[in-house]
């Protein structure tokens, strides 16, 4: 088994084991630091075992020491508080983790980063308006219509000069689509025009500025 290294811990220690064989005081080179320990174990002329790592949590380096046996090295480092490790080296929290909100519920947490993500979402989509906003309705009655639906759809706006939009091919299909001025009681609806025809479901569609030739 090659070169490796453990650890474990007692309420005032932390001991760090590296498992090498025949090393001489002469082959290892140990600094400990308040929060940090670095070890270089040389192995042969080529080889070196390096440990260099930032502890979880704070030591004392001046109660600290090391010793060397046979088969391993042991490097015993004194707790500055008789905290318990979760982990030997401290890892870095991304900021988004790093977050605190408040919540009064314990057991189960508001994972904030979903409900910003879904904010953003209804933002995205709140932002649609004018020929963004007309384009994409369009395209979902179109999309969602049957074949006699695009006929009149295709028809009626190529026939008025892009000043009517129908769905209702028995009356589009009959004849040739005029060009229609802004018709009375029409809901202004930004800068489309909707009106529902009195005889029949289909839906007339205006655009003042972006449909005129």
């Amino acid at each position: 088994m090659g070169v490796r290294h453990e650890w474990f811990q007692t309420d005032q220690y932390i001991t760090v084991t590296i498992f090498a064989k025949g090393i001489t005081e002469d082959k290892l080179q140990i600094v400990i630091g308040k929060q940090n320990l670095s070890a270089i174990v040389k192995l042969d002329e080529h080889t070196d075992y390096t440990i260099d790592i930032v502890l979880q949590h704070p030591i004392n380096p001046d109660t600290s020491s090391h010793k060397i046996f046979k088969t391993k090295i042991e490097i015993r480092l004194c707790k500055a508080t008789g905290v318990r490790w979760d982990s030997l080296e401290h890892k870095e929290e991304s900021a988004v983790d790093q977050r605190a909100y408040p919540t009064s519920n314990r057991r189960n947490p508001v994972d904030w980063n979903r409900v910003e993500a879904e904010v953003e979402k209804q933002d995205a989509e709140e932002k649609k308006e004018g020929d963004a906003a007309l384009n994409e309705l369009f395209q979902k009655i179109y999309a969602d219509g049957n074949e006699d639906t695009k006929r009149a759809m295709i028809k009626s706006f190529q026939e008025s000069g892009g000043t009517v939009l129908s769905t209702n091919w028995n009356d589009i299909g009959a004849k040739s689509t005029e060009v229609k001025p802004l018709m009375d009681g029409v809901q202004e609806v930004g800068r489309m025009n909707i009106q529902k025809s009195s005889t029949s479901a289909n839906e007339v569609v205006n655009e003042k500025d972006s449909w005129k030739n």
